[in-house]
């Protein structure tokens, strides 16, 4: 199963922002927030393309968010040397 960092952040035990900011200095996410040209294809993270209707432009706003794999949960909490815990809602 697929996860957003949000929630894989909730099985490391870990707050969001600081998962956003520990991948930063990592080098995983860059400066905005996507992820790196490095990792795109390792098979642990990639970027699921999503989008939205804009009224106020009467147009749809495409946006990507950063997703982990399951083989990439235990590879993020080997990066970051934490462990997984098992969380059946996140």
């Amino acid at each position: 199963m697929n996860r957003t960092l949000d929630q894989a952040a909730a099985l490391l035990n870990v707050g969001p922002r600081k998962l956003r900011q520990r991948l930063r200095v990592l080098g995983i996410l860059n400066h905005a927030g996507e992820l790196t040209s490095r990792y795109r294809e390792a098979g642990h993270l990639f970027t699921d393309c999503r989008s939205r209707w804009n009224p106020a432009i009467n147009a749809y706003a495409h946006y990507g968010v950063v997703m982990v794999t399951e083989r990439g949960l235990r590879w993020l909490a080997d990066q970051l040397g934490v462990s997984v815990s098992q969380k059946d809602a996140a």
